[in-house]
């Protein structure tokens, strides 16, 4: 079997202030409805920008998902978030995830749906496909785009090689992260726009090298472990372990650290 590599985690941090007070224009119902407790913003490319406040519902979108077993687990946030615990999406919101097409093997949308089809039924996260985009996947993009409308950008999906990225040299075969950004209001943070890159040369070597499908959709659900929060752990024998030979399943401490993911509080709305 060929080698998924090692994993290198590029998170995003982002500034977060306190706005003052709000002008009418532009004013939601929910700044209504926590009026005296400002939007909070973020500072993007030296502009200030409302974050903008969640569209989900109050109750989680899919039922928490409840395991019995136990191993090794991590988080790249492990305190911050809401409730105390470590930062998480909201549950209550479904996550969009859009692919950039650019070097993506043929085919391959096939694997990244299969992939994140079982991060969701790991995390009881819901997830929602929409499509291709023009955005190319990178660690330095902005959080709130015109191409997305008044919201945080999706989950993007790209694929690079050694020659366009010079953290894919080497073992490494994909990159995966995420915003820990606060919520529109207070002070709790939540995962925002995740981003996973693909070494697109790497997955085709995979993939010829008789390794099929499988194990290139181990890599993709090992990267989005990170974007969903998890970081790596020691124990070879969970997919998350930074070096992967041929493992295509989640481990046990995967199981419970993904369910743990999928397990935040919903976002004040």
């Amino acid at each position: 079997m060929g080698s998924a590599g090692r994993t290198v985690v590029v998170t995003l941090a982002c500034a977060a202030l306190f706005v003052a007070g709000a002008s009418w224009q532009g004013v939601t119902w929910s700044d209504v409805r926590h009026w005296g407790t400002p939007r909070n913003v973020i500072e993007a490319e030296g502009e200030t920008v409302r974050i903008p406040v969640t569209q989900g519902t109050e109750q989680r979108v899919l039922p928490e998902v409840t395991v019995d077993t136990t191993g090794s687990y991590d988080f790249l946030f492990p305190d911050g978030g809401a409730g105390g615990g470590p930062v998480r999406y909201d549950p209550c919101t479904v996550l969009s995830y859009v692919i950039s097409p650019a070097d993506m093997p043929d085919g391959f949308d096939t694997v990244v749906h299969e992939a994140v089809a079982d991060v969701s039924e790991a995390t009881g996260l819901a997830f929602s496909y929409e499509g291709f985009t023009d955005e190319q996947a990178s660690f330095e993009r902005d959080l709130v785009q015109e191409r997305y409308g008044d919201r945080f950008a999706p989950i993007v999906i790209g694929f690079q090689s050694e020659a366009d990225n010079a953290d894919l040299e080497g073992t490494v075969t994909g990159l995966g992260g995420s915003s820990a950004v606060p919520g529109a209001y207070g002070p709790e943070r939540y995962l925002r726009s995740g981003v996973v890159i693909i070494d697109w040369e790497d997955v085709a070597r995979i993939r010829v090298d008789g390794a099929g499908d499988d194990l290139s959709r181990a890599v993709v659900e090992h990267e989005l472990g990170h974007v969903v929060g998890l970081a790596h752990v020691g124990d070879k024998d969970e997919l998350m372990h930074e070096s992967n030979l041929s493992l295509i399943d989640w481990g046990p401490g995967d199981l419970a650290g993904l369910a743990l993911a999928g397990a935040g509080e919903c976002e004040a709305r």
